[in-house]
């Protein structure tokens, strides 16, 4: 159970859409199967937007156009097993996908991922993408 007294893990995350489709990441030497967001944990003095800035051109190579807030979301992270919390944004961006730096593999998916057996971490499974659905976007 995520206890918010803890100190948290705080990352930026990047709804990236493409129709009714979302762009998910998985990174290269994990041991879980789960997909997550693109983006990452800010730096010291950083703001969210250069956070999703510089995260995007490093992992995938890209250029963010324009960014809307979809809300801030917390849990326990898959990887780490601490807790989590990420700033998510749909994120426009221009340039070609290419997963850079430690990310393996990029593929997009749709609202029914789980019934296609593909694994996303919570906080994109169970709040991102049911906003998204929500809001008409996904």
């Amino acid at each position: 159970m995520f206890d918010p007294t803890t100190r948290a893990i705080q990352k930026v995350g990047a709804a990236i859409l493409n129709g009714r489709n979302i762009l998910v990441v998985r990174k290269k030497r994990q041991e879980s199967d789960h997909y997550i967001m693109p983006g990452g944990r800010m730096e010291e003095g950083e703001t969210q937007r250069e956070t999703l800035t510089r995260e995007l051109r490093e992992e995938l190579g890209v250029k963010v156009r324009s960014f809307e807030y979809i809300g801030s979301y917390s849990d326990i992270a898959v990887f780490e097993g601490d807790p989590l919390i990420i700033h998510a944004y749909q994120v426009e961006i221009e340039g070609e996908i290419t997963p850079l730096a430690e990310l393996g593999e990029c593929r997009w998916i749709d609202a029914h991922f789980e019934q296609n057996g593909i694994k996303v971490g919570s906080i994109m499974a169970k709040k991102v993408i049911p906003e998204l659905v929500r809001n008409g976007k996904m």
